[in-house]
């Protein structure tokens, strides 16, 4: 692991997650507190509510038809840099805003901002980081850089609205986004231009035109997609509640103790992303992704249960998501890149990977993305005319849903022919691999 954080590498993995890390914090901060602050100045009804928050996934799902286009213009820095200057400024226009309209029109630019950022973060990553099992490495490091930027945005969101308001949180971001535009220019590099990671010996891009979305979308790699919009889907619909729903339950509590309950399911969820690389080589990332629904599901139903302990089942019920969370989420692009290359025959498995990375990556994340717009708008008209029975309907789906996934199995593929590789030809990265 040491090699991925030496040289100009290392450069590009700090500047890559910090911006991940800040975009997660920055973004998430708002839950605790916002549904009871858009009640009390304007009314809004909790579906409206669930509007607002899925108007920025629905967004970046639309700005992110346009980022491989946008990216092979403009450049890498380019793109990573203007989502986080339009990140910096739909935030602060949100934490100025006090109607719904507005508050619309700002999240969705916030979604508009993340789709250049989050597209960038992983382009850099795909382009430096190509040697055997390094990007599947560095994507487990992306979660828990996430995970942790998920488990302190709620808490730092409702301590700065406790205490310095509405536009506090708002304020902060703006500030640490402009802040961290200049430090991104330190990882400025060859993986700033539009080249691909070429073969050895070859000057045109490595690339198969014939690989598409549409070449690669088999029954199989669509339900491992559908556990991204389960993860994000279900959450999202849970999110919008949540302080109402601790506050009924638990009684009354401040919005700080409120962040802190949405953060814990961030906590097992790192602990779980970094488990997976070891749990895959031992149980199969199958019966992992599985096993991640399954608990999943078990921590829904725990959400919704009426009890005489209601801080234990509500605690149990969010560490049991953030588990499922962790597991299921982590190895699914991997298992999606690796069920696509196997339709490709003819080509080495290195190759079939490289090839098949950006359509398989396009799918992932259109899927995360509409589970995170449909998320909060369908999750709080379910959840808010019932919320142990929609807790108890969102279990069971995750329970089926997992064991289809299961039973689909890796999927029949025609096998490869054996090419013997000639070992002065493989794929390499744009960047240098330093020595340890």
């Amino acid at each position: 692991m040491a090699s991925l954080w030496s040289g100009e590498r290392g450069v590009v993995l700090v500047t890559c997650l910090g911006a991940y890390f800040l975009s997660m914090a920055m973004i998430y901060q708002m839950s605790p507190f916002f549904q009871l602050y858009a009640w009390q100045t304007c009314h809004a009804s909790t579906s409206t509510v669930g509007l607002i928050f899925g108007a920025m996934p629905t967004a970046c799902f639309i700005g992110n038809l346009a980022m491989g286009s946008m990216i092979s213009r403009f450049g890498v820095e380019a793109m990573l840099n203007s989502g986080l200057l339009l990140l910096a400024i739909s935030s602060l226009g949100f934490g100025l805003c006090d109607s719904v309209s507005g508050w619309l029109f700002w999240r969705s630019l916030q979604g508009l901002a993340t789709a250049p950022i989050y597209t960038s973060i992983s382009t850099r990553l795909a382009r430096s980081f190509t040697g055997d099992g390094e990007f599947n490495k560095v994507v487990g490091l992306q979660e828990v850089f996430g995970n942790v930027g998920v488990t302190i945005g709620p808490f730092l969101g409702g301590v700065l609205y406790q205490y310095g308001g509405f536009l506090a949180p708002f304020a902060l971001s703006a500030c640490l986004h402009l802040l961290f535009i200049g430090i991104t220019f330190l990882g400025t590099g060859p993986t700033s231009t539009a080249a691909e990671p070429l073969m050895e010996g070859e000057t045109e891009n490595a690339e198969d035109p014939n690989v598409t979305v549409f070449s690669v979308a088999t029954v199989r790699l669509l339900l491992l997609a559908g556990i991204s919009m389960l993860c994000l889907g279900v959450w999202g619909g849970f999110e919008p509640l949540l302080g109402d729903h601790f506050m009924e339950v638990l009684g009354p509590i401040s919005h700080s103790l409120i962040g802190f309950l949405m953060s814990l399911s961030a906590v097992p969820s790192t602990f779980g992303a970094m488990a997976v690389p070891f749990l895959a080589d031992r149980l199969g990332e199958q019966w992992l992704m599985t096993a991640g629904l399954l608990i999943y599901s078990v921590g829904c139903f725990l959400m919704g249960v009426h009890s005489s302990m209601p801080w234990v089942t509500q605690v149990s019920g969010l560490l049991l998501i953030g588990s499922g969370w962790g597991l299921c989420w982590t190895p699914v692009l991997p298992s999606m890149v690796e069920t696509a290359a196997r339709k490709l025959s003819g080509v080495p498995p290195e190759v079939a990977r490289h090839q098949v990375s950006p359509p398989v990556s396009s799918i992932f994340n259109a899927a995360a993305a509409l589970g995170e717009a449909l998320g909060p708008t369908l999750g709080t008209w379910l959840l808010a005319h019932g919320f142990q029975e929609g807790t108890r309907l969102l279990s069971v789906f995750l329970f089926l849903y997992a064991i289809s996934a299961h039973c689909s199995g890796p999927g029949r593929v025609a096998v490869r022919p054996h090419l013997s590789p000639n070992p002065q030809t493989h794929l390499h990265s744009v960047l240098r691999a330093h020595t340890m």
